[in-house]
């Protein structure tokens, strides 16, 4: 299992487990992170696989992504490679 850390002034993160997937409700507080969460939806829209994470925006500007168990790990190492995230360990 990964654990992971952002930075509070940039970006808030809340994840919700659930049996078959993950929901992050994400947050963003600036424009250079609304940029890199942009990055990240793209690396998931272009694969060829399109239910390993929903991305939605929401009109007052934070998202929630729903990510298939099997691809947690995935997702959460594209945004640490992409900056959304400060750190990533394995528990």
């Amino acid at each position: 299992m990964l654990r992971y850390t952002f930075d509070e002034s940039l970006i808030d993160i809340k994840e919700i487990v659930n049996p078959s997937d993950s929901a992050f409700q994400i947050v963003v507080k600036s424009e250079d992170m609304r940029k890199r969460m942009k990055q990240v939806r793209t690396y998931f829209d272009n694969n060829k696989d399109y239910t390993d994470a929903l991305f939605y925006s929401h009109e007052d500007g934070t998202y929630e992504v729903i990510v298939r168990k099997d691809m947690i790990d995935a997702f959460l190492i594209h945004a640490f490679r992409f900056q959304c995230l400060k750190s990533l360990q394995w528990d």
